[in-house]
Formats: structure tokens, sequence, C-alpha cells
């Protein structure tokens, strides 16, 4: 009998990119096989799950076949060459179109790529579409007016995350081999944790987050710190190829602080596991906490070591500081008079969610400077809480994906949500139900891979993030490819659908 594991590996579309390039290369596939039957793929279940907002269809066949004309005269572009690839659509792309899901840029068409763009179509890959996001990556869901709503594969009535949820459910979705958003709060892994795929935000300023559409009032691009563009997958060895790529520097962007690639076999009982289920007063739905707990049992009885502990860290300040920086950056062009007002009106509002406490507040140099030095602190603490542990895993969500869960109001482009979430069947605000595990990661700058480790009893997703040492990303890639034997493995959705046709 044949499993669904085993369709799975069968069919093209659940190929890894990393099988995919190899194949090409071989000449096993061609490359306008491969892109053809990801179209096929994008317009049969494309409109039930609207992941894939802009198709790029006429040109990715022209550079397939190109691709393969390429390898029969005995050249190769480099890492995936030929490999279709799907790009969030914040990022520039020279002649496709880029709205970051926000109106006045429904009909923007860049002149220019992205660095990161230049630099996977330098190794070969062809972009097949842009992945819809939240309005300018502004929300923890994704939809916008434009495109409008991303559904989760595992059911359509819940929420595929923000803001990458279009990444992650064309990943989920057999529609992408690979695809590449970015993280401020948490954008490429609560969308990878609630579509049961793979995630990693990179260390901070190893991958050039230059080419970043912003908003077009905006002069200057104010993300300058926190922010990272990083890969999502259905595997860690895709992560490892992407990382491979998108760490060179490109042209006209030097400024990468260089890590050490690492492929050193790692000894399971020489990894040193620090862990945690809840932290910071945050509650977490008692299923995620079950599941953590039965997966760290079975690395344990493996003979890895692990800890039941928390680093020693101020979480409520660095939310907060978390939150400074976001407001100094997003909305540097905004006066202290009007913060003032705002502030004044918001405050009861956002008593209760610590990361956005200073975000609209006046901002000052001195300010900056204090954040700056408390993030210094923060950074620090971490470090030196990996003097003794390999890795931390902790909850990436206090909940699985919720069903699609309805706005309050706009507060100029951001979106503001009154009506809180259930966690154990108690509320909790959205923000801090969806944001206050991943923001404390972008402030200390650490590397995340975020991986599932099995379903819900409403086969839902269940995913947890493995934090690593600052700039040690290899290290933390390929400790996790360890610890990722020991999760329950799942079997994608429309694995079963292929199954009965």
């Amino acid at each position: 009998m044949t499993t669904d594991f085993e369709i799975q590996k069968k069919n093209i579309n659940f190929y890894s990119a990393s099988e995919i390039a190899s194949k090409i290369r071989s000449g096993e596939y061609s490359s306008v096989k491969v892109v053809n039957a990801f179209f096929e793929y994008i317009e049969k279940y494309n409109r039930k799950y609207n992941a894939v907002v802009t198709l790029n269809k006429s040109q990715a066949l022209k550079e397939a076949e190109k691709a393969d004309r390429l390898l029969k005269e005995g050249k190769q572009l480099g890492l995936l060459h030929g490999v279709p690839i799907t790009i969030k659509d914040n990022f520039k792309t020279k002649g496709i179109l880029t709205t970051s899901g926000y109106k006045p840029l429904k009909k923007n068409i860049p002149d220019t790529d992205a660095d990161i763009v230049k630099i996977l179509k330098a190794e070969g890959a062809i972009i097949i579409g842009k992945t819809n996001l939240s309005i300018l990556a502004m929300d923890m869901q994704t939809n916008n007016k434009i495109f409008g709503r991303t559904n989760n594969p595992w059911n359509i009535n819940r929420t595929s995350g923000g803001s990458s949820g279009g990444c992650a459910t064309a990943i989920a979705a057999g529609m992408s081999p690979l695809s590449f958003g970015n993280d401020l709060a948490g954008s490429i892994r609560l969308p990878s944790s609630y579509c049961g795929v793979y995630g990693l935000k990179p260390s901070y300023g190893v991958v050039s987050l230059n080419g970043l559409q912003s908003n077009p009032k905006e002069k200057i691009n104010g993300v300058r710190t926190l922010a990272c563009p990083g890969p999502i997958a259905r595997n860690i060895e895709d992560l490892i190829l992407a990382l491979n790529i998108i760490t060179k520097p490109s042209g006209d962007y030097k400024r990468l602080i260089p890590i050490t690639k690492n492929t050193d076999n790692i000894n399971l009982k020489q990894i040193k596991v620090a862990w945690i289920d809840e932290l910071g007063g945050v509650d977490v739905d008692n299923e995620i906490k079950q599941k953590i707990q039965e997966f760290v049992k079975r690395i344990e009885n493996a003979g890895i070591s692990v800890t039941k502990i928390c680093p020693s860290i101020d979480y409520n300040k660095t939310w907060k500081t978390w939150g400074s920086f976001v407001g100094m950056m997003g909305g540097y062009n905004i006066s202290n008079f009007s913060r003032r007002i705002s502030s004044f009106f918001a405050k009861n509002a956002l008593k209760n969610i610590p990361m956005h406490q200073n975000i609209i507040k006046p901002i000052s140099v001195k300010k900056y400077m204090i954040a700056s030095n408390f993030q210094d602190t923060v950074i620090t603490q971490l470090e030196n809480f990996f003097n003794d542990f390999d890795v931390f895993i902790c909850p990436v969500s206090a909940t699985t994906a919720f069903k699609h869960h309805a706005q309050s109001r706009m507060y100029g482009n951001f979106i503001v949500y009154d009506k809180p979430l259930k966690v154990n069947g108690k509320k909790m605000h959205y923000h801090m139900a969806t944001q206050a595990y991943t923001t404390l990661f972008n402030l200390t700058e650490s590397p995340v891979l975020t991986m599932p480790i099995g379903l819900s009893t409403e086969n839902l997703p269940i995913g947890i993030q493995l934090v690593g040492r600052r700039f040690d990303d290899y290290n933390l890639l390929n400790i996790c490819k360890v610890l990722n034997e020991f999760s329950d493995k799942i079997t994608y959705p429309l694995m079963k659908i292929s199954k009965k046709s």
C-alpha cells in the first residue's frame, strides 16, 4: 500500500529545491518541465489559497528554456540553476509588479531588483511569482485591499499567519519549492509554524535587506535594523542551500557580516538543549506545551542533554525596546506633536501590549541611545546564556493557526484589533498571542529556525523556535537537522488529494 509520504516524494511539486536542482543538473528533468509543473499547481490550487498574487509565467518559461540550453552547452549558472522560486511581494523585482500589499503601489513595477533577488537570479533561480503579504508587511495575518486574504492550506478558515503568509502557504501547498520572505516581528516564523513548514530568520546583518519596497511617501527606507530576509522551505537542507546563496554580498551592498560555513557532523550526545514551554508570563495553548514536552522527552531519551530553563533577561523591557526601534524606523517622518496626540488616545489600548507601547511615543536621539544600550545588554545576556547551551527551544506563538480574525479599525496603515484571541479558554490580546515569542529574538539579532514537530487534534501544525548564537547560523541548522529526526512527520494536505485522484 502506497503511503501519503511516498506519494509526496513522487510528486515533483513536493520535491525539495535541492532535489530539483540535482535532477535538472543531471538532465533527468528539464527546467521547462519543472517550471510548468509548478504553474499547473498554482493554476489548480491558488484560487482556493490565494498565496501567489502575481505570476511571471512568460518570462519564467523563457528563462527555463535558456537554463536548459545552457546545460546542453555545458554551462551552469549556480546552485539553483533552472529551479523555480517565489518571492514575497515587498522585495523589488525588476519588471515584475511589486505592491507591498499597499494600494498606492498597485501598479508599481520596479526598474531594479532587491539585492536578495539579484543574488538568487545569479545562482540560476527562476522567479515564477510573487507571494501575498499584509499591508506594508505590518500584520501577523496575510490580507490586503489589492489581493485579498491568504488561506491556510490545512484549513482555509484559518489564517496562514503574516506577514509572509503567502510564502508559507505556497510552500505547504506545493506551489513553490523555495520562497523568500522577511522578518521584523516573526513574519517568517509565525507563517512557517502555522503552515507546517520550515523557516529561517538568519542573524541580523548577514543578509542584505537592500531593495525592500517601502511606503512611497517615505523617501528613505527607515527599516535599518531588526529586520532580516530569509528562506521558507519544506526541509532544513533547503534552508542551508538558501543560506549559502543569500549571504553573498551583492555589487551594490557590501555591509554584510560574514559567517563561517560549518558542515561538521553533529554528535547528538554532545548537543546541549535549553528549553521552555512558556516564558515572560505569556500563556501558551496546552496542546502546544504538550507537544513541546513530548518532543523534548524524545530527544532526552536519545541521549541529548536537556535543561528546562529561561534566559535571564528582562522580557518586558526587551519587548518595549523592540517597539522603540520599530517606532523610530517605521515612523521617522512623523512629528513628535502627532506622536504625543496618538500616545494620549492609544494609552489604554496599548497598556497590555508592551511591544507596541513605544512605537507611537515621541522619539529623540536620547531615546535612540537608550534603546541601543539596552539592546547591547540583552544581546550580551543571551549570548552568555549560550556559553552553556547550543540551542534554545521555545514556542513560536501562543496558539496554532487561528480562525481568520477580523480587524477593528485602521490607524493609518496599521491594523488595530480590539477583539482578543482565546488561549486555554482565556482572552489574550491578538498581538501578545502572535508576537510575544518572536519579537524577542529580533532585538537580540539571533538566528532562529522554526520547524514543525507535529499536528494538533484539529489537524493544525505545531511548530517550535530553535534559537542559536549570533552568527552561528550554520551550526544552528546542523543541530536542527539532528533534532528534526525526533519530530512527528507530517504529510501536507494536498498529498491526500493526490492519493485520491
